[in-house]
C-alpha cells in the first residue's frame, strides 16, 4: 500500500495554538443547572446533532477540504474511496462518533443568550478550567478550541487542523496493515473526531470551546434527551461525588432576574456551593 505523505513533510505551517483560558462557562438552562449539580456529572452531546443540518454541513466540507490540502495525490489514491465513503455515511445521517460539551470563554455571551431567548430561561456557569479539564480526563475528554472560518479560507483550516490530519495522512504507518473492514472504520472514526472543531466564521463571536470524547456506543447503551425540535444521543461525563468547580453563576436576560438570582442562591447553597451570582449586563431584547 502506498505510503501518504502530507504537505506539511514538505511544507513547514507556523501554527498558531491559543492557550485555554483559566475559565469557562456552560451555557444552560434553569434545569439544565440543576441537573448538573445534582447529578453531578455533564452531558455530551453526540457531535451529529449539535445544532442544525447547516453546522455540520459546514463541518463536513471543511473537514473534506482541510483532508486534501494536508494529504499528497498519492496519499488521496490510496485513501480516497475509504475517506469519499466516510464523508458519504456521515452526509447521509450516520452518527458521528464524537460526543461534545461546549463551554464559553465569556461568561456574558450575547451570543449565547440568544439561544435561550423567549420561554427559556438561560444561566451561565463559570468553572475552573484545569480543575474541570482533570475531572474529564477519565472519560478521556479533550478541551479543543472551535475553528471559526469560511470552507473557502484555505490556509486557516491547514494551519488549525494539521497535527490532528498529519495521523490520517499517514495512517499506513499508524495502524499497519490492516483490513478493508478496519481501514474504513478508523478512517469514520478519525473524521468524526474532526467535525466538532469547525463552526463558520458568522458565529466567531461564540468564543467556544469544547470537551469532546470520541466514543461508539452500542444503540441498547445510548441515553437520549429532547433539544427543541430533535432527541439527541449523549452521553454523561465528570460524574463524580464531589461538586464541581464551579465558580459563579450568570444569570441570563429573563423576565425577572433578581427573583431568579435569589432562588439559585438558594438552591447552590443548599447543595453546598459558594458561589457569586450575577446579572447579565447585555442589553438583549425578548
Amino acid at each position: 500500500m502506498a505510503k501518504i505523505v502530507p504537505l506539511s513533510s514538505t511544507k513547514k505551517t507556523t501554527l498558531k495554538t491559543q492557550v485555554p483560558p483559566k475559565k469557562l462557562s456552560h451555557y444552560t438552562t434553569l434545569s439544565g443547572l440543576e441537573g448538573i449539580v445534582t447529578l453531578k456529572s455533564l452531558w455530551a452531546s453526540n457531535a451529529s446533532f449539535l445544532n442544525d443540518k447547516a453546522e455540520l454541513t459546514h463541518a463536513l466540507n471543511a473537514s473534506k477540504k482541510a483532508i486534501k490540502l494536508l494529504s499528497s495525490e498519492k496519499a488521496m489514491r490510496a485513501w480516497g474511496p475509504a475517506i469519499k465513503s466516510a464523508f458519504e455515511e456521515l452526509e447521509s445521517g450516520l452518527q458521528a462518533q464524537s460526543y461534545v460539551a461546549c463551554f464559553c470563554s465569556d461568561d456574558d455571551n450575547l451570543s449565547q443568550w440568544r439561544g435561550y431567548g423567549g420561554a427559556v430561561q438561560g444561566v451561565s456557569l463559570t468553572f475552573e478550567q484545569s480543575t474541570l479539564t482533570k475531572r474529564l480526563k477519565k472519560n478521556s475528554a479533550h478541551l479543543q478550541q472551535v475553528i471559526y472560518a469560511k470552507v473557502s479560507t484555505a490556509q486557516k483550516l491547514r494551519d488549525a487542523l494539521e497535527a490532528e490530519l498529519r495521523d490520517i495522512a499517514e495512517l499506513e504507518e499508524v495502524l499497519g496493515p490492516s483490513s478493508e473492514e478496519e481501514q474504513q472504520a478508523d478512517i469514520l472514526g478519525r473524521i468524526s473526531r474532526l467535525l466538532p472543531k469547525f463552526k463558520h466564521l458568522g458565529f466567531k463571536d461564540e468564543r467556544e470551546w469544547r470537551y469532546v470524547v470520541q466514543k461508539k456506543i452500542p444503540p441498547r447503551d445510548m441515553k437520549f434527551r429532547v433539544l427543541q425540535n430533535k432527541i439527541v444521543p449523549y452521553i454523561e461525563i465528570g460524574a463524580c461525588e464531589e461538586n464541581f468547580p464551579i465558580i459563579s453563576v450568570r444569570i441570563g436576560p429573563g423576565t425577572d432576574q433578581d427573583l431568579t438570582a435569589r432562588s439559585v442562591e438558594t438552591f447552590m447553597k443548599a447543595r453546598g456551593y459558594d458561589v457569586d451570582v450575577t446579572l447579565s449586563e447585555v442589553p438583549f431584547r425578548q
